[in-house]
């Protein structure tokens, strides 16, 4: 381990708690005070950006946690101050990721990516104001993604065609089984794979789908897509599959590459 990597370990340990425990106190320490309690590397790099830190304290401290082991690997040589576009409000948004773990490792990997040289390349501003539109399902989904462009998944809409009328009605739009077994609400798959998109993460090309169709047969029989079906449509409606495909875009990948992995 090189001396970066022991002085953080040696700085952060037992009194990162300590540092918390004052900030609960009713004489919370000034800032400057609170800066002491993190590792020199992490001190050097946020602490003339103090002042532009909502709830400095506890967010300083936090980010100082979180990127301790994220942090420990890194040579010094390759350690840089992040860009303050970046930092700044990832930081401040680390704040009110209180409850949720996944977002918080999102901004943590963004920020440790962003003071390693090798990765820092990589990390565009606009990632900061995207993790803000993630729910912690939908970085569990992106986190279960290779960070491959070429690698494309099935996705399948569900169709309803009136059987007197001839009219077509989209019942299931988007629907997939990737990442699915990491998610807690499985029902809002489909809403989480258009926010995606929406967020230009993903691309779902139009009128194309996977050569290998026995990739949809699990979609289909899927409980959920079942369930969305009744009896009652059954009778009234001839039920119709539409085999789509979605992929990361090249900006998706480099969000995977330095937010999720």
């Amino acid at each position: 381990m090189n001396e970066v990597s022991k002085e953080l370990v040696k700085q952060t340990e037992g009194v990162i708690t300590e540092a918390y425990k004052d900030v609960a106190s009713p004489s919370v320490k000034p800032i400057g005070v609170m800066l002491s309690y993190l590792p020199r590397t992490i001190r050097l790099a946020f602490g003339r950006w103090e002042k532009w830190i909502v709830n400095g304290e506890e967010s300083l401290l936090k980010t100082g946690e979180l990127l301790k082991d994220k942090l420990e690997n890194i040579p010094e040589e390759k350690i840089c101050e992040p860009e303050p576009y970046v930092a700044i409000p990832a930081i401040q948004q680390l704040s009110y990721c209180e409850n949720s773990e996944e977002l918080r490792n999102l901004y943590a990997n963004l920020l440790a990516s962003s003071m390693n040289i090798d990765t820092k390349w990589k990390v565009h501003p606009s990632f900061v104001d995207i993790i803000k539109q993630l729910n912690p399902d939908e970085a569990k989904l992106l986190k279960s993604l290779p960070a491959i462009h070429i690698e494309s998944h099935p996705l399948i809409n569900v169709k309803l065609v009136n059987k007197s009328q001839g009219g077509e009605y989209d019942l299931i739009s988007n629907f997939t089984d990737v990442g699915l077994n990491k998610i807690e609400n499985k029902v809002n798959i489909c809403s989480y794979i258009e926010n995606l998109e929406r967020l230009k993460l993903i691309e779902i090309p139009p009128f194309s789908s996977l050569m290998d169709k026995s990739k949809y047969e699990g979609l289909k029989k899927n409980p959920i897509l079942i369930n969305s079906i009744s009896p009652y449509l059954v009778e009234q409606f001839e039920i119709r599959y539409e085999l789509k495909r979605f992929h990361l875009t090249n900006f998706g990948v480099a969000f995977v590459e330095t937010c999720c992995k």
